[in-house]
């Protein structure tokens, strides 16, 4: 398969170090494994490597490029890039001016996940340019998240108020496979209903699918984007005439707070999928517009009061 074959197959990360560090070695962690598959993609400047994952809903597959030289990107290339990461030195101000020496070159690369990663930053150094709060403030304006490899004890009880558990190449793990990659498929639904439970998880969810089946929310009559499912346990939501079938016990999971691990909304968020590639074709106007039909749609969906909404828009 051809270089453009494969991009044009597989949406992708771009992985980019800006220190001894190198791409492959961050690759090897992602991929956890001790040694580099065989390349899938292969230019001068780049080589892509394929990464299949499963979660407990869903499966994926993507592309992690290691890129070790600036150069023009490819625009269709640019277009399957969903994911940046940047690796760099919080203790050398080369390495960080670095990392915005590449701007330039990623302008027209549209990332839903940018992540900018480093062994740890401190509160005070030599240079206040690398001071974690400056480091902060920076990923806030350019939309990256910082992930500390190693970051210091008070850092991680700050990470822990703001409940990101998740460290390290595990978060950057993590971070990835909440993206909604194109070619992502739902597991099917009833093995992952019926799979074995243990502990409270297991009662906790029983439970749940029980409230399911003896309480059903209320929906309006004359709502014609939200319509409730007569097969039992599922809730119908209508936008544009795009049906989605959410599950009524992770519907329940996540309105009753008994989604501590965030897995059920995962899960619904995991369908909107098709309308969000619908929305990516839409200038700012329309998809404000379709983000109120789909919330519509969806408050409608779990069973919510209509006069919450009252005001709001779901007409064409």
């Amino acid at each position: 398969m051809s270089f453009s074959e494969t991009v044009a197959d597989c949406e992708g990360t771009i992985i980019i170090s800006c220190d001894e560090v190198t791409p492959e070695s961050i690759i090897c962690k992602i991929l956890q494994v001790e040694s580099l598959p065989e390349a899938v993609a292969s230019k001068s400047n780049l080589k892509g490597y394929s990464w299949s994952f499963t979660t407990k809903y869903y499966s994926s597959k993507i592309n992690l490029y290691a890129i070790k030289e600036k150069a023009e990107l490819d625009p269709t290339f640019s277009e399957s890039v969903k994911a940046v990461i940047f690796y760099f030195d919080s203790q050398k101000l080369s390495s960080y001016e670095d990392v915005l020496s590449w701007m330039g070159i990623l302008k027209n690369v549209d990332a839903e996940v940018q992540l900018l990663v480093c062994n740890n930053c401190l509160d005070e150094c030599n240079n206040p340019a690398l001071e974690r709060k400056n480091i902060l403030k920076w990923c806030v304006q350019n939309q990256y998240e910082l992930v500390e490899l190693n970051p210091a004890p008070e850092n991680e009880d700050e990470d822990d108020e703001n409940f990101k558990s998740a460290k390290g190449y595990d978060r950057i793990i993590e971070a990835l496979q909440s993206y909604t990659w194109a070619n992502l498929v739902m597991k099917d639904e009833k093995s992952v209903d019926e799979s074995p439970k243990k502990g409270a998880e297991g009662i906790k969810e029983s439970e749940s699918k029980n409230a399911a089946k003896e309480t059903k929310p209320s929906v309006s009559e004359n709502n014609k984007d939200s319509s409730s499912s007569e097969e039992e346990g599922y809730k119908t939501m209508n936008v544009d005439g795009e049906e989605l079938g959410l599950e009524q016990h992770l519907l329940n999971n996540v309105l009753n707070g008994e989604d501590p691990g965030g897995e059920s909304f995962e899960a619904l968020f995991s369908k909107f999928a098709s309308m969000k590639e619908k929305a990516a074709g839409l200038n700012n106007e329309e998809k404000k517009k379709y983000a109120e039909k789909v919330a519509i749609a969806f408050w409608r969906a779990m069973g919510g009061d209509e006069d919450e909404i009252e005001g709001l828009d779901d007409s064409e």
